[in-house]
């Protein structure tokens, strides 16, 4: 599962609110993807990451889901 967790501590940092992304190009229709954890295009977190001139970690984290008894975490194929 994507989640937008470490861009909202990021722009907690940074003293930003999500909606001012929008006067920097960014689409409120990703904006609304964002705040619901809904996948958006990877050129989308590029252009968050230009913006908020930060690597990639500090706007998503892959969390994964324990797929078997023993809560191993696993990436299903």
């Amino acid at each position: 599962m994507i989640t937008y967790a470490p861009l909202f501590k990021t722009l907690s940092d940074k003293g930003i609110v999500i909606s001012s992304l929008r006067s920097k190009g960014i689409h409120p229709t990703t904006i609304a993807k964002i705040n619901k954890n809904e996948s958006v295009s990877l050129l989308k977190i590029e252009e968050i990451c230009m913006i908020l001139n930060v690597p990639i970690e500090k706007v998503v984290e892959i969390r994964f889901h324990s797929v078997d008894n023993n809560n191993e975490n696993k990436c299903s194929k």
